[in-house]
């Protein structure tokens, strides 16, 4: 496994590349290291690099998870195609790793300051109206 960071604009990506398994372990630890001292509030696994994960895999997920909350941060995942996609269904990790199809899909979803950069709001208007407003146009 290797992984590298990319910084988006309300929140880290980090994207994991090649497999996923009970070796990869130390990965892991430095991954969970880097989160837990970053700025950001959002932090993304984006698994759309993997070629391979298994159950170790999957716990690993886990861990890093329950670290994540455990700083007070929050943390999803862009799940993938193929062997990926199926491990993560089956195991239904997605219930308690938000799991999303695609980086525009987490953005939707978990990033409500994106939707309103694109809309800023006008003098003396609500706030939440506007963010109501945004979401709503989104979903149609």
């Amino acid at each position: 496994m290797q992984y590298r960071k990319i910084n988006e604009r309300h929140f880290a990506r980090y994207l994991i590349l090649g497999r996923l398994t009970a070796q990869d372990s130390d990965g892991v630890r430095d991954l969970i290291a880097e989160i837990k001292r970053g700025a950001d509030r959002r932090y993304l696994i984006d698994l759309t690099g993997l070629d391979f994960i298994d159950s170790s895999g999957i716990g690993m997920l886990l861990v890093i998870n329950g670290e994540t909350l455990g700083a007070g941060k929050a943390l999803g995942m862009v799940v993938g195609q193929g062997q990926v996609q199926r491990v993560v269904t089956l195991t239904r990790i997605g219930m308690i790793i938000p799991a999303f199809e695609s980086l525009d899909a987490y953005v939707a979803a978990c990033v409500p300051e994106a939707l309103l950069s694109r809309a800023p709001c006008a003098p003396g208007e609500d706030p939440v109206a506007l963010a109501v407003r945004s979401l709503m146009a989104g979903a149609a």
